[in-house]
């Protein structure tokens, strides 16, 4: 049952991330730009960039944050005054911005690759690859974000 739950709100998330306006969004997001950027790409690594991101990843991450699912002491206060269409409108515009690549601590680079593509068995860590996929672009279907380009 709760599968099947989820699987709904998920679905209810794409359909209403899809008919969110971009350029409302954009008029929305001045408060989000203090963190995660005017253009969704923060610089900041305590906030994740929001830029490409998938509209129905963020329309449900904005809706688990409003609705005390997931709790964040920054955004749930902020996502609580948001209407459906403020949190639709708002998915469409991030997700309409281009991310900007980051930068990587090079000494780090290998060890990340290999933690990405095969897992860390001695912390019990699975491949990010496997829910992320091979580019990090994510997995729309299943609700799994992009997560190349972050910090």
């Amino acid at each position: 049952m709760l599968v099947l739950t989820g699987l709904a709100v998920s679905v209810a998330a794409s359909a209403w991330a899809e008919g969110g306006n971009a350029e409302a969004g954009k008029t929305k997001s001045a408060t989000c730009a203090a963190c995660h950027g005017a253009d969704g790409n923060s610089v900041n690594p305590e906030w994740p960039k929001l830029a490409g991101q998938h509209p129905s990843y963020i329309l449900k991450q904005l809706m688990n944050f409003k609705n005390d699912e997931r709790v964040n002491p920054s955004m749930t206060p902020m996502a609580k005054p948001l209407s459906d269409a403020d949190m639709a409108d708002l998915a469409a515009y991030f997700s309409s911005q281009v991310p900007k690549a980051g930068e990587a601590d090079q000494t780090k680079v290998t060890l990340g690759e290999q933690i990405y593509k095969g897992g860390n068995n001695a912390t019990g860590v699975a491949a990010c690859a496997a829910c992320h996929g091979p580019t990090g672009a994510g997995n729309p279907a299943a609700n799994f974000p992009a997560i190349n380009g972050q910090h």
